[in-house]
């Protein structure tokens, strides 16, 4: 197969090589520099004992949600032109796929070895480091290789996964009086052959895997790109609404009764019931401010308050924004625009000052003047994202240096909403 690549590409010259590794380099340098700050900061909370309890449902619900996104995507997928290659040349597919499915393996025992150090930052050392490393690290293996081996036999479990990360929401606020003891060393040693032989499984079936498998989230992990680097999610937003359309099947009809400004009220109340899953990341953010003021980040809790309601609120708004986004579709519904963007808004509205009103009473170091502000906030940035026009890309871009040049223009038209989050997270540490 090497040969066969060496004789079909011409030889690249150094030069262009030094060009393609530019971008790579500045993105390894930031997200390493991000990255190592994070790690030190959950390290330095090693000095104090923690929370066995949290530390394990906080662990399962990471695992829930990284086996979710990874069943989402495939996790092994193909573009058009890779599937041509798959299917059509005789060398072996194993050899073929197996490369990625090394980088997938690789990064799950990277997550996995950075997520002792942020769990230690939030609840305190409850294992010694260098056994939580490599827990975590088998850990992350064995997450990537059941996703892969659920990917060849074709099993969905999303719904059981959204059960499991409810259950573990409400668990972490209930720790009973558990210890745990000095693991033994041979426990590492353990994990360790249970990721080996489940990755061994994965190796072995992604020889098996047919063409909807590898296809199916070629799509998503396109547009992802696509989005990312145009700085739009507006087109992710959509194809992860057409998928679960899809995955939905079909919905029973009921007549709406009442005005008009019922009917688009109680539309976002059938829309959430549609795709539940918006409730669970709903839910599941309840307990990250409360567990950033266990990890002794006194001094952020309230801000960190007003972002997490921030992505609360913007989970249940999304017929603000199908409404705000089409023309055609405010056109259809024959009223002003304002009635109806404010109509769309109430139900993010009461969303959000349901949970802020939970989370104040269970957050330590959040006032209610805190909450308060948490909710106007959110709702007023969830609102000026929605109606934002849409993007110009044409915007004037300004050299800074060793980074190249920087889109100031499109950073500005993007920052509506964001500027706002960031300053009243400062008037919230003030407050």
């Amino acid at each position: 197969m090497t040969a066969v690549r060496r004789r079909l590409r011409a030889p690249v010259p150094w030069r262009v090589r030094v060009v393609r590794a530019y971008p790579l380099l500045v993105n390894v340098s930031i997200t390493g520099l991000v990255g190592a700050g994070w790690a030190s900061a959950g390290l330095s909370g090693a000095g104090r004992p923690g929370s066995a309890w949290v530390a394990l449902w906080l662990s399962v619900l990471a695992a829930a949600v990284l086996l979710k996104v990874l069943l989402a995507v495939g996790p092994v997928f193909a573009g058009a032109d890779r599937l041509f290659w798959v299917f059509s040349s005789p060398v072996p597919r194993g050899e073929l796929l197996r490369p990625r499915l090394a980088w997938l393996l690789a990064g799950g025992a990277a997550a996995g070895a950075v997520w002792p150090a942020v769990v230690s930052g939030v609840v305190g050392t409850v294992l010694p480091p260098f056994v939580a490393v490599g827990i975590g690290a088998a850990a992350g293996v064995a997450v990537v290789a059941v996703a892969v081996v659920l990917q060849r036999v074709r099993v969905r479990p999303q719904r059981w996964l959204s059960v499991l990360a409810g259950v573990a929401v409400p668990a972490l606020f209930m720790p009973p009086d558990w210890d745990v003891r000095e693991p033994a060393s041979g426990v590492v040693a353990v994990a360790w052959a249970v990721a080996i032989t489940l990755a061994g499984v994965a190796l072995e079936s992604v020889r098996h895997l047919r063409r909807f498998d590898l296809a199916a989230g070629a799509v998503l992990a396109g547009v992802a790109r696509v989005s990312v680097s145009w700085f739009d999610l507006a087109l992710l937003g959509a194809i992860l609404a057409e998928r679960r359309a899809r995955a939905l099947g079909r919905v029973k009809s009921a007549r709406l009764r009442g005005s008009r400004l019922v009917v688009l009220v109680w539309s976002d109340v059938l829309r959430l019931r549609r795709s539940p899953n918006a409730l669970l990341v709903w839910a599941a953010l309840l307990p990250v401010p409360g567990l950033v003021a266990l990890g002794g980040e006194v001094e952020v809790v309230a801000a960190v308050h007003l972002v997490a309601a921030f992505l609360a609120t913007d989970r249940l708004a999304a017929g603000l924004k199908s409404v705000c986004r089409s023309p055609a579709l405010r056109r259809a519904l024959g009223l002003p625009d304002r009635t109806l963007r404010l109509a769309h808004l109430a139900f993010p509205a009461a969303g959000a000052v349901l949970w802020c009103a939970v989370t104040t009473a269970i957050t330590p170091h959040v006032t209610v003047l805190n909450g308060v502000v948490s909710a106007v906030g959110a709702v007023a940035a969830v609102y000026r994202i929605a109606t934002r026009p849409p993007v110009d890309y044409g915007a004037a871009i300004v050299s800074v240096g060793f980074y190249g040049p920087a889109p100031l223009g499109l950073v500005v038209q993007l920052s509506r909403g964001p500027a706002l989050l960031a300053v009243l997270a400062v008037a919230q540490t003030a407050l």
